[in-house]
Parts: structure tokens; sequence; C-alpha cells
């Protein structure tokens, strides 16, 4: 089945370097993160492929931060985030982190509308 809408991931500042991948290629050298990292690819490489169809992928818009939407993962206990951002064909990784506490910190937030 082909999907909706392929998007092109693309990481911020630089389109294949930045943020997230090195966040998520430190979760792939940790074997207590490992599978949470393989999680995250699979939710990515969905919306990648199937936007604006989100299956089984949780994320939200964050009001009075759009167009910044909130990729939602949790696994082992931890709640992993990642904000992105969609611009035509791209879906720009922006920021992820492990979170600690109910709101998103604003030191994220910043850091990704920044962006």
């Amino acid at each position: 089945m082909g999907g909706l809408n392929l998007l092109r991931i693309c990481h911020y500042p630089h389109g294949e370097s930045g943020e997230v991948r090195d966040y998520l290629r430190a979760l792939r050298r940790d074997a207590r993160t490992l599978k949470a990292a393989v999680r995250l690819d699979l939710d990515l490489q969905t919306l990648e492929e199937f936007w604006p169809e989100t299956l089984n992928v949780t994320v939200r818009g964050l009001k009075g931060w759009e167009p910044l939407l909130e990729l939602k993962r949790r696994y082992d206990k931890t709640a992993y985030r990642i904000f992105f951002c969609v611009r035509g064909d791209e879906l720009w990784l922006l920021s992820a982190y492990e979170k600690q506490s109910e709101a998103a910190p604003r030191r994220e937030l910043g850091k990704a509308i920044g962006a």
C-alpha cells in the first residue's frame, strides 16, 4: 500500500544533521534506550510516508505555538518528545527531549520555535 504523501525528513538546521539526529543516535548507542530509538524511528517513518494521517503515532499541535507539532512516544516508563513542523513536502525535526513534567519545557519550546 502506498503512502498518502511522502515527505522528506529534514533535520534542523542543516537538513541532514541536527539536534534530533544526534539525539536519536545517542539513544541507539545505549542498550537501555535502543528499543525506544527504534520506536521513534518507526514513528518518524510513518509520518514521512502517511502524513497528514498519523495512524498509530501520537501527534499533537501546541496551542499558541503554531505551527509547532509534538510527536509523543512513551516507552519503558519514559516519555520521549520530538518537536517538528511540516512545510510543503518537508517534515522538519527541530528538537527532542525526555519529558520530566506535565508541561512541555519552555526552554525546549523556545528552542524549537526559534529553529
